[in-house]
């Protein structure tokens, strides 16, 4: 009986798979939402690469594109992450807490700037020839 009283107090994992991808898909409209950040990085990839769409572009020149968009989405996911996390666990500044947040943001300015520089690269030498 003891057992069973422990069993109604933890929470059960998703009973179908499909609720996993419901459950994420509501993570990533939830970020998208209240994240401004996460907006600006989304915009600005799909900007990159509607900029490709018109551009003479290799297979390799796609996927490079295409990883690092994926890799600030992914890192801003991350950094939206930590940042409730911490918020979560405290209730009054903390140094550490401070610490935390400003290093997961790190992570996506990091990212965000590698991912400027691939485009740049790849992006910069078509324009500057259609425009000469």
């Amino acid at each position: 009986m003891v057992l069973k009283d422990k069993e109604e107090q933890i929470p059960q994992k998703n009973r179908a798979y499909r609720d996993s991808f419901k459950f994420a898909f509501m993570g990533i409209r939830t970020a998208f939402h209240e994240e401004r950040n996460m907006r600006v990085h989304v915009l600005t990839g799909v900007a990159v690469l509607m900029i490709g769409l018109v551009l003479p572009m290799t297979r390799a020149e796609w996927l490079w594109l295409i990883l690092v968009s994926y890799l600030v989405f992914v890192m801003e996911l991350i950094n939206t992450v930590v940042e409730n996390v911490v918020d979560l666990v405290t209730e009054e500044y903390h140094p550490i807490a401070k610490k935390v947040k400003d290093m997961a943001a790190a992570v996506v300015l990091v990212t965000a700037s590698f991912a400027a520089l691939v485009g740049a690269i790849i992006l910069l030498p078509k324009i500057l020839q259609i425009l000469m």
